[in-house]
Formats: structure tokens, C-alpha cells, sequence
């Protein structure tokens, strides 16, 4: 009687951890979290920016080094005491975050009404960041114009400076620049506004 007593209860004891631990599986089930439309352009500057942080100031999908998955380009502007200029990543979607593949170093440059696109070149399969700091550095004693065409596939900043001290205007390109097409864009965009520039062979800062 005992021993029949015994097993019961061990037998009732069983059954409860049993339907205990299926209900803690069930009330706890794997968190999935809904897929992001990326191809929602507000999409893509909510997700940049929750990487980057608040200095982020654009954000592009495309296709930006011939891969299949989710690219995203962008680009943030630091101004402190120590530092200043901007910087361009390259980030990609891998299982449904975005994460950081490739950034420049920080270039000389803002965003305040500047010029950044997507551009294409038929030597190229895949889609460049093309920026132009336009006239924000310009005076009307002189200044200058910063501009780079990213190439993330290759890691590469091709990089054009256009700087004027009184009536002389010269233009240098970079030395990295191994494309005609890239150099002749940077020469003929200049030239539409500054047609009597001349290339020079070494860069300067007109602030030193």
C-alpha cells in the first residue's frame, strides 16, 4: 500500500514538471524581429542613423560594390575643437541589421550645401559616391572646393581640389586617380564654372 502510494506520487510529480516545462517553452517563445523595408527611403535613414549616431547626414541604398545584398552608403560630419570634415560608409544588411563595412578616413569637406549623389560610369559595374562641397568654402577673395568620388568595391577616395588666390584658379587631382573617366569628369565639371583653372601638380592648404 505504501509503495503503490509512493509511485502515485512520483508519477503526479512527473506529469506536473512535464506540463511546467512545455508551458515555460510556450510562454517564451524566439523573439523574431519583423523584417525592414529597405526600400523605403525613410527606412534607410532611421537605420543609418541608429548606426552612426546623430552626425549622420545622408543615407543612399544601391548597389555599391556589385554584391547581392542590401548596401547602404553614407556619410557623417564631425566639428569639434580637435577635428573637423566628414567621412563616407559603406554598410550592409546581414541578418536583417545593418552593419558597418568600410569607412573613409576624415576628409576635409561639409555637408552644409553641398553636393552628394549616386553616380555611374560605363567602365564600372557597380554605382560610386560622387560629393561636391560646392560654393560653402568659396569667398569672394578666393576659397576653395573639395570633391571625392568614393569607390567602396576598392576601398579608393578619388579626391579633386579646386582653389583660387586672387585671379589665379588651380585644380588638384590626386594621384590615386588611374581611371580617365573619373579624371576627365573632375576636369570638365570644374570647367563649366571655372574654364580657365589650371591642373597643378601638388595639393595645398590654403589656410597654412
Amino acid at each position: 500500500m505504501l509503495l503503490n502510494k509512493f509511485i502515485y506520487v512520483a508519477l503526479i510529480t512527473g506529469l506536473i514538471f512535464i506540463l511546467y516545462s512545455c508551458g515555460e517553452r510556450k510562454s517564451a517563445p524566439e523573439k523574431i524581429e519583423p523584417a525592414r523595408d529597405f526600400s523605403d527611403p525613410a527606412v534607410v535613414t532611421s537605420e543609418a542613423k541608429s548606426v552612426l549616431g546623430p552626425d549622420m547626414k545622408f543615407a543612399y541604398k544601391g548597389n555599391f560594390d556589385d554584391d547581392s545584398v542590401i548596401e547602404i552608403a553614407a556619410g557623417t560630419e564631425t566639428e569639434t575643437k580637435a577635428d573637423w570634415g566628414i567621412r563616407f560608409y559603406l554598410m550592409k544588411v546581414e541578418k536583417n541589421n545593418l552593419k558597418k563595412i568600410y569607412q573613409t578616413d576624415l576628409l576635409k569637406g561639409s555637408f552644409k550645401e553641398s553636393l552628394t549623389k549616386k553616380i555611374e560610369f560605363p567602365s564600372f559595374d557597380y554605382e560610386l559616391i560622387y560629393y561636391n562641397s560646392q560654393d560653402y568654402f568659396m569667398g569672394s577673395g578666393g576659397g576653395e572646393i573639395f570633391s571625392y568620388i568614393i569607390d567602396f568595391k576598392n576601398q579608393k577616395t578619388f579626391y579633386a581640389h579646386l582653389f583660387s588666390e586672387g585671379d589665379k584658379i588651380s585644380l588638384y587631382l590626386s594621384n590615386n586617380i588611374d581611371n580617365v573617366e573619373i579624371k576627365n569628369f573632375f576636369v570638365a565639371n570644374f570647367k563649366r564654372d571655372y574654364a580657365n583653372l589650371s591642373i597643378v601638380p601638388k595639393d595645398v592648404d590654403i589656410d597654412n
